[in-house]
């Protein structure tokens, strides 16, 4: 893509899908956080979830926009959701 767009894992800030992506990535974050915060979790703690510290740190701040579907599943299970309510958002 030569029209200066930043590419973002598969939605490109030209895509008309763009914002709608953002929005939903910040929703989940949120969700996740306040998933963990409930359950007094550190970060630290899902380490224990087959996650590096670094990982979810990436998907926690933003840095990772687009956790891949084992990552997501792996961050449910640590929580105590079924993947389908952590995105049910």
């Amino acid at each position: 893509m030569n029209d200066g767009a930043k590419h973002k894992r598969g939605i490109d800030e030209g895509s008309d899908f763009f914002e709608e992506f953002n929005a939903f990535s910040a929703r989940l974050r949120r969700k996740i956080l306040s998933l963990r915060k409930e359950k007094k979790l550190t970060q630290e703690q899902m380490e224990a979830f087959e996650l590096t510290l670094r990982q979810f740190q990436r998907i926690e701040s933003g840095e990772t926009t687009n956790p891949t579907l084992a990552n997501l599943f792996k961050i449910a299970k640590a929580l105590g959701v079924s993947p389908s309510q952590l995105l049910d958002i």
